[in-house]
């Protein structure tokens, strides 16, 4: 790698000082906050900054680190960790960045609904050139020495390398040959001869003459998959590695081709190679979690020293005069870190990437936002809605995990976690493992977990099955059978009376409704084509909604009957929501696009695009102003709604052939009723001006609710009335204020508390207004 002198990075890192300084005072730019940059129109807050799709780039005078991601190129300031640009535009994920040699451009290629390459102004993030002419994905890129040119690499189905003129963007040649994806591609010192190959192709790697574009050799590697390689300061020799466990590190003279000598590395492959600027010296990096870094005798292909500690993948080695310095970016965590190789530490970690999400819950108060990440992260996070950080990661699941929910006092999150065959139950507040509840024999995963509105059972779908938990000792009670596919999604009715489940597989796309009074499956609701991925029931319990393969589709859940069928969404409905009023439904898909709908008449309202992959989950915020959505591509988007007129009565359409009814399965089941009478965290909290308070009922009461201040005279009261024992928590049940007191005022912004007057019950909780 060939580096700037001293005096040329100090003038940069001068450049950048004045350029950053100058966005602190007039764009606010210091306060970092990174959630809302490169927002597609209609979002106002992104959480989760996308998953590392490939290899990072340092900036030549190492000011600068480039992380492709799922949704763009994040830029960091490499000494201190902080977030510089999100550099957006690709219409797919971000395959590979490269810095040009001055570090003032920076080029990034998109993947495969994407196939450009994109240049940027490394300073400013402002967009220069858009490169066009592959025919897939690009895999890589590269500038010449003089940073007058660049290459990039098609993925399959392309397959050849392109030459360009970096300053103009102007096509120079092809080089064609290559048989499979080409995921490197390197320039010489001298910038004569281009090095290209990887992709599984047979043990080749290619060298060219960049000016005539002539092949002048094909490399014949061990592996079949040459990942990476590395020349030499003066240009005469090519080091090449695999990512391959079997493969050995090979050292080859580019003027005649020859194999020099193999260096043996057969741990579980190499990701990264360096020589160092005198070329005596070869660094590779390996390409397991705790895997070592290593150096080697370039001349004698002696192993020479070996460093641990360090975990995730060394992405990218630099050889600066006196350290190291190794950049990864960890498969587990998502972590970019920075390690001084020779002194054996991890001086600092640079940013925290988050896996796709599999599923997102909202807290009852709003202000908490569950996700769970799916694939090797295996963790559960919460984020902060205001502020869009993550304060707490709940780790333990031992493989994706799949479903997530809270209870509705908040106090409690459920999760389940797949392959690993556990439900688990969490303390929403500190993180703390409350129960895992293990399913001890069989195949199959959890897919869903749902708990009772009353917080009392915990519902999980195992293989073919579906398990009753109690909540507060972890017991199971009783077992459900009657899919014949996998579970993979289950929903409460708002009285928790109904349990609705959908199943995966041809045999079985069928949702089953169970009265939970007696166990029995009522009804199986039939019409979808394959997989049933997500159910969901409005706030009145009147109408089911559900979601899979082939159509959306909204069922009478008291008789069966289908009501609407809506389409639109070109690939696999994920995820179902309806508003907290059950005037809207929402819809999520692999399509990448958010769809929403009227419940009363399925009407297509709206369609919400800004996602890079997937849409997995949907959910409504609890007073149904924000509508959230996660994706396979790592983020969660946060979008503003309009709240919809009442959509009034509209006559639903009658059909008798969606159903067919199943025989009873099991003794009968307590039914599903409040254990306590309880007051509830109002949502919004802080609210401005209105606010919902909801409440469930042990047994049926007079119900008030009195509104105080901080002095403790009385603002407002709520003359609720008489209320049968149940859950009102929608806000269509909850109680409603406005945020006036009795002179029909808005009240002033600050502490008020309410107290729930229910019978001979008393509760009272704490609300802040103004936001």
């Amino acid at each position: 790698m060939a580096f700037l002198s001293q005096s040329k990075k100090t003038s940069r890192l001068i450049i950048l000082n004045i350029f950053f300084a100058t966005l602190i005072l007039h764009s606010g730019y210091g306060q970092q906050d990174y959630t809302r940059w490169g927002l597609p129109e209609g979002a106002k807050m992104r959480i989760g900054k996308g998953e590392i799709t490939g290899k990072i780039a340092y900036s030549p005078d190492e000011a600068l680190l480039a992380v492709p991601s799922s949704i763009g190129v994040w830029l960091y300031d490499a000494n201190t960790g902080a977030e510089i640009n999100l550099l957006t535009g690709h219409s797919d994920e971000v395959d590979a960045v490269a810095f040009s040699p001055d570090g003032l451009t920076l080029a990034s290629a998109g993947s495969s609904r994407d196939k450009t390459v994109r240049l940027w102004d490394a300073l400013t993030g402002a967009h220069l050139l858009t490169l066009e002419g592959h025919t897939s994905r690009v895999d890589s890129v590269a500038f010449s020495p003089d940073g007058l040119m660049l290459a990039s690499g098609g993925g399959y189905g392309d397959q050849t390398v392109r030459l360009w003129e970096a300053r103009t963007g102007e096509f120079l040649r092809t080089l064609s040959g290559h048989t499979r994806s080409v995921e490197f591609v390197q320039f010489s010192p001298d910038g004569s001869t281009l090095a290209s190959g990887g992709g599984w192709e047979v043990r080749t790697i290619r060298l060219w003459n960049v000016h005539n574009g002539e092949l002048l050799h094909a490399l014949k590697a061990n592996a079949r998959e040459v990942s990476v390689v590395a020349f030499s300061p003066d240009g005469s020799m090519l080091a090449s590695a695999s990512r391959s466990s079997d493969d050995t590190i090979r050292l080859w003279d580019v003027r005649t081709g020859e194999l020099l000598r193999p260096f043996e590395e057969r741990s579980d492959g190499v990701n990264s190679l360096s020589l160092s600027p005198d070329g005596l010296t070869l660094a590779s990096g390996g390409r397991g979690s705790n895997s070592p870094v290593r150096l080697w005798d370039v001349h004698t292909g002696k192993h020479l020293k070996a460093f641990y500690g360090r975990t995730g993948a060394a992405d990218f080695i630099v050889f600066a005069p006196d350290e190291l310095i190794i950049v990864g970016g960890s498969s587990r965590d998502g972590t970019v870190r920075l390690w001084n190789a020779r002194a054996g530490e991890d001086f600092r970690a640079i940013a925290k990437h988050t896996k796709p999400v599999e599923s997102i819950a909202y807290s009852p108060d709003g202000l908490t936002l569950a996700s769970a990440s799916a694939y090797s992260d295996e963790m559960v996070r919460l984020w902060d809605v205001l502020s869009g950080q993550n304060y707490l990661s709940l780790g333990g699941h031992k493989g994706a995990v799949q479903s997530l929910t809270f209870s509705p006092d908040g106090a409690t999150l459920a999760s389940s976690g797949g392959i690993d065959l556990t439900a688990r139950l969490w303390d929403a507040r500190t993180g703390e493992s409350l129960h895992i509840l293990w399913e001890y024999s069989g195949f199959g995963d959890v897919d869903a977990v749902a708990l009772s509105p009353d917080g009392r059972w915990l519902a999980s779908g195992y293989d073919s099955r579906i398990h009753l938990w109690n909540v507060r000792t972890g017991e199971r009670l009783k077992t459900l059978s009657g899919h014949l596919g996998r579970v993979s999604t289950i929903a409460f009715s708002p009285d928790g009376s109904v349990l609705a489940s959908g199943a995966r597989g041809n045999d079985d796309a069928a949702v089953l409704l169970w009265d939970l009074r007696t166990a029995n499956a009522t009804h199986a609701l039939v019409g979808h084509q394959y997989s049933v991925k997500s159910v969901a029931f409005s706030p009145d319990g009147l109408t089911l909604a559900s979601g899979g393969a082939d159509t959306l589709r909204m069922w009478d859940v008291n008789t069966g009957a289908r009501l609407w069928r809506l389409e639109g969404h070109t690939e696999w409905i994920r995820s179902v929501a309806f508003s907290p009023d059950g005037l809207t439904l929402a819809s999520g898909s692999g399509d990448g696009t958010v769809r929403l709908w009227r419940s009363d008449t399925g009407e297509h309202l709206r369609t919400i695009e800004g996602h890079i992959g997937g849409v997995t989950s949907v959910a409504f915020s609890p007073d149904g102003l924000t509508l959230a959505s996660g994706s396979d591509d790592g983020t969660i988007l946060l979008w503003d709604l309009i709240r919809p007129t009442t959509w009034g009565d509209a006559k639903r359409a009658s059909v008798t052939d969606g159903t067919r009814q199943l025989p009873e399965l099991s003794p009968s089941a307590a039914p599903l009723a409040p254990t306590q009478t309880a007051l509830l965290p109002n949502y919004p909290n802080p609210f401005n001006p209105e606010t919902w308070i909801p409440y469930q009922l042990k047994k049926s009461a007079e119900v008030t609710l009195t509104i105080y201040d901080m002095k403790g005279q009385a603002v407002r009261t709520l003359e609720v009335g008489h209320q049968p024992a149940g859950v009102y928590q929608s806000r269509d049940r909850a109680a409603y204020w406005d945020g006036r007191n009795e002179m029909g005022e808005t009240v002033a912004n600050g502490v008020y508390f309410c107290t729930l007057t229910a019978g001979e019950f008393n509760a009272t909780r704490k609300m802040l207004a103004g936001k």
